[in-house]
C-alpha cells in the first residue's frame, strides 16, 4: 500500500530551499497540494513554484515569513479551504557566544523557531478539528539535542520544540492532533560549501524526507515522538533515567551526601526509560514510599 496525501493540504515553513524543499517536494509526489512559505526577500520562492508547477506538483508560494504564523494558516486555509499538516522548517541562526549574545539575538532566533511553532499549532488547531485532525512536525537540530558552541538561542529553541511536542501529544489525543520533532542533517548550500562530493551525495535532502512526510500523514500514529535523521538513517531518540542514588531521609540530607554518592547518580548499568512526567517522578519518591 502506497501512503497518499490526496485532498490534503499541508503547509511547509521555509519550504522553497535546502531541508524545507525536499519536505515540499517528497509531499507533493505523495500527492498534497503544498503550501510552502519563504521570506520573500527573494525570487526562490516563485522560481521553485514555477518549476515544480511546470513538472505536475500542486503547489502554492506564500511570502510570509513564519514568526507571522497566524496569517500564514489563515492565507493557506482561504486559498486551499483547509489544512491538514504543518511542517515548521524554517528560521534562521544568529550565532554568538552566551556572554555575548543580545537580547535580540536570543528573542529573534526563539521568534522564528518555538514562539513561531506555538502560534503555527495554536492557529491551525480549530481547522484541524474541522476535518478531523491534524499533524505537526517541528524540525529541530542536534544542536538542540546536543548544544553546540556559540549556539545557545537556536539550541534552547530547538529542544523547547520537543517539549511543544510532548504537550500537545496530550493535549491533541482526544482530537486527532499530532506533533512529533525530526532533528534532520542533509547537505544544503548553507552547510555543504566546505564538503567534498562523496558526502554531499551520502547526504542528500531527499533522503530526510520520508520520515517528516510520514510524520505529517494521518495514518501515523505517531505522537511526541523525537527523531534524528540523515542519509536514509531514521532514528527515535528517548530519555533514560540512571538507577540514580537513594538517600535515607529518615536522616538529615546534605551536600556531602551527595558529593559521596555521585558516581551512583551517574550511572547508568540499570536504567529506566520513563516516557511521561508521573513516570518520571514516581522514580523518584516512590523507593521511600515501599521502605516504609
Amino acid at each position: 500500500m502506497s501512503l497518499r496525501f490526496e485532498e490534503k493540504v499541508v503547509l511547509v515553513t521555509g519550504g522553497s530551499r535546502g531541508l524545507g524543499r525536499a519536505f515540499t517536494q517528497c509531499l507533493a509526489d505523495a500527492g498534497a497540494r503544498v503550501v510552502f512559505s519563504s521570506t520573500g526577500k527573494s525570487t526562490t520562492g516563485a522560481q521553485v513554484e514555477k518549476e515544480m508547477r511546470q513538472a505536475g506538483a500542486d503547489v502554492v508560494h506564500l511570502p510570509i515569513v513564519a514568526e507571522e504564523a497566524e496569517r500564514l494558516v489563515e492565507q493557506v486555509v482561504s486559498k486551499c479551504g483547509r489544512v491538514d499538516a504543518i511542517i515548521h522548517n524554517g528560521g534562521f541562526v544568529q550565532d554568538k557566544t552566551l556572554r555575548k549574545m543580545s537580547d535580540q539575538q536570543w528573542q529573534a532566533v526563539m521568534g522564528v523557531h518555538l514562539e513561531a511553532a506555538f502560534k503555527l499549532s495554536r492557529t491551525a488547531w480549530p481547522h484541524f478539528e474541522a476535518v478531523g485532525g491534524g499533524r505537526l512536525v517541528f524540525i529541530s537540530s542536534s544542536a538542540g539535542l546536543y548544544g553546540n558552541f556559540g549556539q545557545a538561542n537556536y539550541a534552547a529553541a530547538k529542544l523547547g520544540l520537543y517539549g511543544l511536542a510532548r504537550t500537545i501529544e496530550l493535549e491533541g489525543a482526544a482530537v486527532n492532533i499530532g506533533a512529533n520533532v525530526v532533528a534532520p542533517f542533509g547537505a544544503t548550500e548553507l552547510n555543504s560549501a566546505n564538503m567534498d562530493e562523496d558526502r554531499k551525495a551520502v547526504l542528500r535532502t531527499e533522503y530526510v524526507a520520508p520520515i517528516v512526510a510520514y510524520l505529517a500523514h494521518r495514518e501515523c500514529p505517531e505522537s511526541g515522538g523525537l527523531f534524528e535523521a540523515s542519509a536514509g538513517s531514521f532514528k527515535k531518540v528517548r530519555w533514560q533515567q540512571s538507577a540514580g542514588l537513594i538517600l535515607d531521609t529518615s536522616q538529615p540530607v546534605g551536600i556531602d551526601d551527595v558529593a559521596a554518592g555521585w558516581a551512583s547518580v551517574c550511572d547508568f548499568t540499570a536504567p529506566s526509560y520513563p516516557s511521561e512526567m508521573r513516570e518520571s517522578l514516581r522514580g523518584l519518591y516512590e523507593p521511600h514510599l515501599l521502605s516504609d
